[in-house]
């Protein structure tokens, strides 16, 4: 059945109909209504309002004014009469707003959603704007510019070509982003969030989920409270992670990196930016990094192969292992590695002006400091300094351990 509408009378009204059903099989029918604004203009004045409908919900933009929406409902029923009185419990209204340019799509009440099987289809002009709230669905939005604001439970969503301020937020559902632009804020509780092949400034918070990013431009603000973080292809400004409980892998980053994790690992591979990370439990492995590094671990070993600019490395229990490169455009090259309880062990670009200061604390031997490059040792009370310089010693190079050893190489 259709139903198309255009009053121009009136500038608020609500669209009922009467209900009509189709036995399909038996115990099941089916009731299909359209509606059809040609008033709805393609300039973004229209703002569609959903309300506790659900279903398998799919919202695509055209090109050029025009609106039409398609409420395809199967209904599990004993009866003809039956499955009208359902339906009529828990009928969608429509009600358009010409004044405040609204489109608000209302369900009556979610009382036999447990019977209802429901298709909704909205045709939109490409500049529309959505909110509101959804649950219980499967949701895909595509082809729109505008403003997005849309709260689901139990849902999982699939935004694709979208562009302008974007808020999703959802409790029990994954969230998969393709080709977003703008503004981008996605939270959610209990599912895990994808992104792709998007060109926007992007906050993800999530609880009880990974998070995977593949091909982004823009700055990026990602918290997790439980989950995984899988990073790749990223350029922006700033790449800011937070991770109470999760690991975080990083690959081909052009970007600053700030991360801070409590417990896991860091693996951080080909980054073109400086970084500071944290983690209070977890292994740091670093490699090809061309920029400033500071990292640091209470509890871990520190692995860093092919860092070419300023190294500061600090583990409160573990081992540190760096492989010092060089890269002509960065002009700090001053190492700092520092492990309250391990060794360190460390390869230098033989030449590079350093001015070694190595000290190992509480291991009083010969092979406490082992170095290629010669040094001048000193044996004080509980620790062993050695001294040296390649060239000119124009460079810093700081080395402390404790309870380990320290080996010095060059390349």
């Amino acid at each position: 059945m259709k139903f198309t509408l255009s009053l121009w009378l009136l500038l608020s009204y609500s669209l009922s109909q009467d209900i009509f059903v189709q036995e399909e099989e038996k115990n099941l029918y089916r009731s299909a209504v359209e509606y059809s604004f040609d008033e709805v203009l393609d300039n973004g004045a229209y703002t569609f309002i959903l309300e506790k409908i659900n279903g398998v919900i799919n919202i695509i933009g055209h090109a050029g004014s025009g609106t039409h929406l398609i409420f395809d409902n199967k209904v599990h029923a004993f009866s003809n009469k039956n499955a009208i009185s359902i339906l009529k419990n828990s009928q969608i209204n429509v009600y358009h707003d010409e004044n405040e340019k609204i489109i608000r799509i209302k369900k009556v009440s979610d009382k036999y959603d447990n019977k209802i099987i429901s298709k909704i289809d909205l045709h939109l002009p490409i500049n529309s704007n959505i909110r509101g709230e959804i649950k219980n669905s499967d949701l895909s939005i595509s082809k729109l510019r505008g403003t997005f604001a849309i709260k689901s439970e139990s849902t999982d969503s699939k935004l694709t070509n979208l562009s302008g301020d974007i808020n999703f937020n959802t409790k029990g559902g994954n969230i998969i982003a393709n080709k977003l632009s703008g503004s981008v804020q996605l939270n959610v509780i209990s599912g895990d969030i994808d992104i792709f092949d998007c060109s926007s400034n992007t906050i993800t918070n999530i609880e009880n989920g990974n998070i995977i990013i593949n091909s982004l431009k823009g700055k990026l603000i990602s918290n997790t409270t439980l989950g995984e973080t899988l990073i790749s292809n990223i350029e922006g400004d700033l790449c800011k992670i937070n991770i109470n409980v999760g690991s975080l892998k990083i690959t081909n980053c052009k970007s600053d990196l700030n991360a801070k994790i409590d417990i896991g690992n860091i693996e951080v591979n080909s980054l073109h930016g400086s970084m500071t990370i944290f983690t209070g439990k977890g292994e740091i492995k670093l490699n090809n990094i061309i920029g400033n590094v500071n990292c640091n671990t209470n509890f871990g070993n520190v692995n860093g192969t092919n860092l070419f600019g300023k190294v500061i490395a600090n583990s409160e229990f573990g081992d540190i292992i760096i492989n010092k490169g060089y890269n002509s455009f960065l002009t700090d090259h001053s190492i700092d590695l520092i492990t309250k309880r391990g060794s360190i062990s460390i390869r230098l670009p033989s030449d590079l002006p350093y001015s070694i200061n190595s000290q190992c604390h509480n291991l009083e031997t010969k092979s406490a400091i082992n170095s290629e490059i010669p040094l001048k040792e000193e044996f004080l009370a509980a620790k062993v300094v050695a001294l040296g310089k390649i060239k000119e010693g124009t460079i810093n190079c700081n080395l402390s351990s404790n309870y380990g050893p320290i080996s010095i190489y060059t390349n």
